[in-house]
């Protein structure tokens, strides 16, 4: 990739290192189950990541009520609910044979409510949401909830795309790790949560507007200080800068690198729907294969406010 690179072992020889606190920040992780092929890509990885860190586990599974206002629909709704609520019990049941501290929860109402209720309730630190596959138009339209979680939840989301059954992936071990950062505070929020999970390398890139990347060196000293020099912690990380379509330069870095985990800021509670459909973490999620974490801001935001806000939006 074209740009300004910080020391790193691939740049004149010399390796940079970041302070990466290795304890693993998410102790409480909710998984959004809808018995989908995309939940069940998200429940695998959520459950490895439970295993491996002794996180507690809560399965949410929200039964829309909607189907009910309709008289000819409601018995087909009520057997399907029946048996969205015994397949949760079995997985449940599963998981916890496993040695995996597990809870589930059905919910009735509005959707995107009833998991952000269930994010405060639990003062949960990770949300596991399924995406939809990449479309032939190369970029899969994420659903309405997931647009106002992306935008509304107090805690990272790790966005997780369903499984290709020739090549399936290993969950919970993010030894390369890829963080992209405009700098504005849910980046440099990702950028905090980038440098604790990654295991073995961290990437950090940063793609500039203004087109003057190669002869200022503005940005990259700002990266090399918001990941700075620590040979304690071994951890070696790479800084790049580069110029143009932000997610175009992620993308590349993506298919290029590899890596295990994409972690990103998350867009503002501002946007309106139509940026949050076009915003660069969308486009992202949309067009890569590996998992993606998108973090808020760092702030309290378990509110009642926040919950009647995304209720009647």
């Amino acid at each position: 990739m074209p740009g300004s690179r910080g020391h790193s072992p691939n740049c004149n020889g010399k390796t940079t290192y970041l302070h990466a606190a290795k304890q693993f920040p998410f102790k409480t992780i909710v998984a959004a189950i809808d018995f989908s092929e995309e939940s069940s890509a998200a429940l695998r990885c959520a459950q490895e990541l439970a295993r491996l860190q002794h996180a507690m586990l809560l399965l949410v599974h929200v039964i829309d009520p909607v189907g009910y206002a309709f008289p000819d629909g409601a018995p087909a709704a009520v057997d399907r609910d029946k048996a969205a609520k015994e397949e949760l019990a079995r997985i449940e049941a599963e998981v916890r044979q496993q040695g995996i501290p597990v809870h589930s929860r059905v919910e009735t109402g509005i959707v995107c409510e009833r998991i952000l209720l269930s994010l405060r309730d639990h003062k949960a630190a990770l949300l596991v949401l399924g995406t939809k596959a990449i479309t032939g138009a190369g970029r899969a339209a994420l659903g309405l909830v997931t647009r106002q979680l992306l935008a509304h939840s107090p805690c990272p989301i790790l966005a997780v795309g369903p499984e290709d059954p020739k090549a399936p992936r290993e969950f919970g071990r993010w030894n390369n790790v890829l963080a992209a950062t405009d700098f504005s505070a849910a980046s440099l929020s990702a950028l905090h949560y980038a440098q604790r999970v990654a295991g073995g390398h961290l990437i950090v890139i940063h793609s500039a507007r203004c087109g003057r990347h190669e002869e200022c060196p503005n940005c990259l000293e700002r990266l090399r200080f918001l990941a700075p020099f620590d040979e304690a912690h071994g951890l070696p990380v790479d800084h790049v800068v580069t110029g143009g379509d932000p997610v175009q330069k992620i993308i590349e870095a993506a298919k290029r690198l590899r890596p295990d985990l994409i972690v990103m800021g998350a867009p503002s509670p501002a946007h309106t729907e139509h940026d949050l459909e076009h915003s660069t973490v969308a486009h992202v999620i949309a067009a890569v294969s590996a998992p993606v974490l998108i973090v808020p801001e760092s702030r309290e935001r378990y509110a009642e406010e926040l919950i009647e806000e995304v209720a009647t939006a």
